[in-house]
């Protein structure tokens, strides 16, 4: 058999698809079908099984998430479809009742963490970004708040904090190794490294405002929300970490802050979210500096990340435009009196 790595990317998929179909066996489902989907930070297939129901099979990655965020992912999906009508995407659990699957098969290298979910309909938000919208996903966000502030979570499911530039686990930065040099021009990597000395202790230092955190979705951005006939779904609680409305609020803000209409957007949000819960303490100063924060993440991770870019030219660009929104950032930050 051939090896793995010396696959093409399609012979690669075929593999991966018996790995699918051989944890698919400890599903209460009978399939009829399982098509490859995409591959970012993680890959998926559709699976459809006889009675016409419709599900994603999901492969985590290794380099991507670790089994505690998986544990905690599914511990706050599993209550959310439980004790909430909220409309998030539901993980199905084996025969046995368990979420997480652990698959290996001939010809894929290692062990695979892998879950199987309930097909969520609709395209991504990103298609239909307006006012009315942002509106709906403000009331949502505000539900999630709302749900998990009274979640009384297990000794066992440890998700992370956001308290640091670079809080995914194992997470570190590479823009400082030879490796990865030719991305970042001397400017840049000053640029990360000023960012970073600010960024660190004011993250650390929301976890010491005497608010207790809770469990937010860390990544509610356009893509990441579904929209079907008019309703969202909300999916890709993969990034979820222990933390304060604010922060989940500031990524997804981050996501329109180059938008003509960003004010009007950003005040449909908010008038949304006001409708199910208060709106938290953000000043636009802490909210810069959170964007600030997921700048220099995203300029980090395009430097090592696998299936980011295609080419070294498209990840220098992705990096360049990064690095001058950060200047723009801080630059508007007061000097620090030295009376």
């Amino acid at each position: 058999m051939k090896p793995y790595d010396e696959l093409t990317f399609r012979g690669q998929i075929l593999r991966l698809r018996q790995l699918c179909l051989k944890a698919l066996e400890a599903y209460p489902i009978e399939v009829a079908r399982v098509r490859y989907l995409t591959t970012a930070s993680t890959t998926m297939f559709r699976v459809d099984a006889r009675d016409g129901q419709k599900y994603v099979f999901r492969l985590y990655s290794e380099q991507d998430s670790s089994l505690a965020e998986n544990e905690a992912e599914m511990f706050w999906l599993s209550a959310l479809a439980r004790e909430t009508d909220l409309p998030v995407v539901q993980p199905v659990a084996r025969t046995d009742g368990v979420y997480l699957s652990f698959v290996s098969v001939a010809g894929v290298p290692g062990e695979k963490r892998c879950a199987l979910y309930r097909w969520v309909p609709g395209v991504p938000l990103e298609e239909h970004v307006s006012p009315k919208t942002f509106g709906q996903l403000g009331v949502l966000m505000a539900g999630l708040h709302n749900h998990a502030q009274g979640l009384r979570i297990p000794s066992r499911i440890r998700p992370k904090r956001w308290d640091r530039v670079f809080y995914f686990p194992g997470e570190q930065a590479v823009f400082h190794r030879p490796a990865y040099a030719h991305l970042f021009t001397p400017e840049q990597v000053r640029t990360l490294d000023r960012a970073c000395a600010l960024l660190d202790p004011f993250l650390a230092g929301l976890y010491g405002r005497g608010e207790r955190p809770f469990i937010i979705h860390g990544d509610l951005n356009l893509w990441n929300v579904h929209i079907y006939r008019g309703k969202l779904y909300l999916l890709d609680f993969e990034d979820m970490v222990m933390g304060f409305p604010a922060q989940d609020i500031a990524i997804c803000l981050y996501y329109l802050r180059n938008a003509s209409n960003y004010t009007e957007l950003a005040t449909a949000f908010q008038a949304g979210y006001t409708t199910a819960r208060a709106w938290p303490s953000l000043s636009e100063s802490d909210l810069h500096r959170l964007w600030a924060a997921r700048m220099v993440n995203f300029a980090n991770y395009a430097a090592y990340a696998e299936n980011a870019f295609d080419t070294d030219e498209e990840t220098r660009e992705f990096i360049n435009t990064r690095c001058e929104e950060l200047e723009g950032l801080l630059a508007l930050e007061k000097p620090v009196s030295k009376t």
